[in-house]
């Protein structure tokens, strides 16, 4: 065996040195077999880990001997054992991995649709084998959460999107040349708004850098790091005519942070100002949704949501989403052809939230400070609930998901809203509900697409 990869590496060097002399044709063909060849690279130095590691009894799979010999890190190494031994349950899959068609990275992905729902279900569907054969990590990595949202019961990617807003994090550390890093890690929701805010600032930013390229007399063309990047230093001009887009993003977490700092509306003597809906920036979140999702009856027709770009998430994420949006709304029909467009407002006006704060003071569930809340309606706006008073309160981040996610009721005890636990026993006095008749879809309708582009009011 080891004579092979010798050969092999006596082939490629080869290769190597007659680069510049080949014709396109052939560097071509050349690219068209890359895939293959990195992959089953990939496969060959996972298994010899696995079978030394097993021989020798490593107990870790072989991850170590892999990180050491291939300059993986230990999360890659660990990843790519793993789902070499998970593949075996999944056959077509591991032949395609095998054969080069299927990278480990694509192939992890498939492993991890096997844990979430049952390798038999990955085996069963050739269509999402052939995905993983074509696209690559990074759209194939949407197409695998897709399918597997799809699969799984709408309580399971509650349960998960849950998980991923309990364990969301931005941590700070110091690197080793001085430099400060930070790592974060958020549910789909808050990184969906957080990379909106990002990128809309960032490319003010790209267009600042354009005009003052022409203005220096440069380009007035995109810069050379739009495309790869640069990091000279130099004037302030010649800086910011060579950002990287990465750097812009960098540069708007600065300036968007300074400036919410030192905005006067955060004085303690307004607290409508730091109200979500009030001063914050606005983002805009697109969700594409089934319209049983939209409709409250994706439990028994099915259905998915999803925020654009992101991933899957909940329905009970979009009711708490629409409860505080301006929304538009877009539902279409088969091959994608406009039937319905209507745009509803849902977010309170600024004078509406000071009379919430007024009245309600501070979250009627766990008495979170008013820049921590936002408004929540009592009769969905689905069930043509209005956006008033009378059918608003204030709520904090958890305590709506508690109402969206866990049934929590809104009641009146004592003249005060007060949210309690889903006991039918322990409802006193239940908040004023008028909830109309709606139709119910039919099972046999299929469930028409629908585009909602959610932005918090500015």
């Amino acid at each position: 065996m080891f004579s092979h990869v010798e050969q092999a590496l006596v082939h490629l060097n080869a290769a190597l040195d007659q680069i510049e002399a080949a014709p396109s044709d052939l560097l071509h063909r050349t690219l068209g077999v890359s895939k293959e060849l990195r992959s089953r690279v990939e496969v060959l130095e996972t298994r010899v880990a696995a079978v030394v590691a097993k021989r020798e009894r490593h107990g870790d799979g072989g991850a170590g001997l892999l990180r050491e010999h291939s300059g993986l890190s230990r999360a890659d190494a660990a990843r790519n054992v793993r789902t070499d031994a998970e593949l075996a349950a999944i056959p077509d899959a591991e032949s395609a991995v095998a054969d080069g068609q299927i990278s480990l990275a694509n192939a992890a992905k498939l492993a991890h649709a096997a844990r979430k729902t049952s390798p038999a279900a990955v085996q069963e569907d050739p269509e999402l084998i052939e995905l993983a054969k074509s696209l690559p990590a990074d759209e194939f990595t949407l197409a695998a959460q897709r399918w597997t949202a799809r699969q799984q019961d709408a309580a399971d990617l509650a349960a998960q999107h849950r998980r991923n807003r309990r364990n969301r994090n931005v941590r700070f550390w110091n690197g080793d040349d001085g430099s400060v890093q930070m790592r974060g890690s958020f549910d789909a929701e808050m990184g969906a708004r957080i990379q909106e805010r990002l990128r809309r600032h960032a490319e003010q930013l790209r267009q600042a850098d354009r005009r003052l390229s022409v203005e220096a007399g440069s380009d007035s063309g995109p810069t050379a790091d739009d495309a790869f990047g640069s990091g000279s230093g130099g004037e302030r001009g010649s800086e910011a005519a060579v950002r990287t887009t990465d750097q812009r993003m960098a540069d708007a977490l600065d300036t968007l942070l300074a400036e919410g700092a030192d905005r006067p509306e955060h004085s303690s003597a307004d607290p409508a100002a730091l109200a979500p809906t009030g001063r914050k920036a606005a983002a805009e979140i697109i969700v594409r949704a089934d319209l049983p999702v939209l409709m409250g009856d994706s439990a028994t027709l099915g259905g998915l949501a999803e925020i654009c770009g992101v991933g899957p998430i909940p329905s009970s994420t979009v009711e708490r989403l629409a409860c505080n949006s301006d929304v538009w709304l877009e539902i279409f029909g088969d091959q994608l052809t406009p039937l319905y467009e209507t745009v509803v407002s849902r977010a309170p006006t600024t004078a509406q939230r000071r009379a919430l704060i007024a009245r309600d003071g501070a979250c009627i569930g766990c008495g979170a400070p008013p820049g921590d809340c936002e408004a929540h309606h009592i009769v969905p706006v689905a069930c043509r609930g209005k956006t008033r008073l009378d059918n608003l309160v204030l709520v904090c981040w958890s305590c709506h998901d508690r109402i969206h996610d866990h049934n929590w009721q809104v009641v009146i005890r004592e003249g005060r809203y007060r949210l309690i636990p889903p006991d039918p026993a322990s409802r006193p006095n239940p908040a004023p509900s008028r909830k109309p008749r709606r139709r119910t879809p039919q099972q046999s309708q299929p469930a028409a697409p629908v585009e909602l582009l959610l932005g918090e009011a500015s």
